[in-house]
């Protein structure tokens, strides 16, 4: 991590860490739950491969936009007041990590590295980060197409980025928070938490990063009282950090998602 990276990650941390225990969603479940080293590794080691592999990954788009989208449109956005355009990229780049979501959920390949993010049994801040690198770096791609193609200026990406940072470990914070009248606007820990629930009728529910509108919208919002009880799937997730990162590499067939699960549990499959 740069410097700046440190202060901003251990900022968050501390922050989180007071609201987990003075507003605990779960409030039995200890700050160092089981699987903590391994979403540690996955913060500082899948980390670094994920910031290569997007910054990458953003300056292929960049030469891809170039020749595509013309420099007219590119002034035009850029013309607009930093606040609608920063408007227009949330709203842009939450509807893309909403069909990125949607689409790692639905196809097995993909599924099989989206997993390792759902194996987490207990969530709190620091299971954001469980991450496979693979699953990573094309949902960051997806999410950055807005951004880059569009040719947004810098002050509406560094905003973006910086709000993108800081919710999803809050997200995934054991903090119990719905947002009350802004729940069906606003993702919260609570909207989260249902969408790591391991239970059926919680399957492909709640995909949306920062904007509950989108599951609203498609129909894919769940948000029922309390909080779930149980997290992880049941795919065969590795409980080591080396067996996640390989295991979605390997040619034995993949687990199902968790609506193919859900479906073949129906029929009595």
């Amino acid at each position: 991590m740069v410097p700046f990276d440190l202060a901003v990650w251990l900022g968050v941390a501390a922050t989180l860490i007071a609201l987990e225990r003075l507003v605990p969603m779960h409030p039995g479940q200890a700050m160092l739950r089981s699987g903590w080293k391994i979403d540690l590794m996955h913060l500082v080691l899948s980390g670094a491969v994920i910031r290569l592999g997007g910054t990458l990954a953003v300056v292929g788009l960049s030469l891809l936009a170039v020749s595509v989208v013309p420099e007219s449109v590119r002034d035009l956005v850029r013309s607009q007041p930093d606040l609608l355009e920063f408007v227009e990229l949330l709203l842009l780049s939450d509807l893309c990590f909403y069909i990125a979501h949607r689409i790692c959920h639905a196809v097995p390949f993909l599924w099989r590295f989206h997993a390792v993010h759902h194996s987490s049994e207990h969530l709190d801040w620091l299971a954001s980060y469980r991450v496979h690198p693979v699953d990573q770096i094309l949902n960051s791609a997806f999410i950055a197409l807005p951004a880059v193609v569009l040719g947004f200026s810098p002050v509406a990406v560094i905003a973006y980025s910086l709000l993108y940072r800081l919710h999803a470990p809050f997200l995934h914070s054991n903090i119990g928070t719905d947002f009350g009248p802004l729940r069906h606007i606003v993702a919260s820990p609570r909207f989260h938490h249902w969408h790591h629930a391991n239970t059926p009728e919680a399957y492909d529910k709640n995909f949306s990063g920062q904007l509950a509108i989108f599951d609203k919208l498609f129909g894919t919002l769940n948000l029922p009282d309390g909080a779930p009880r149980r997290y992880g799937v049941d795919d065969g997730v590795p409980a080591t950090y080396a067996g996640q990162i390989l295991q979605p590499f390997m040619a034995a067939k993949s687990g199902p998602s968790p609506v193919q699960a859900a479906q073949n549990a129906a029929v009595g499959r």
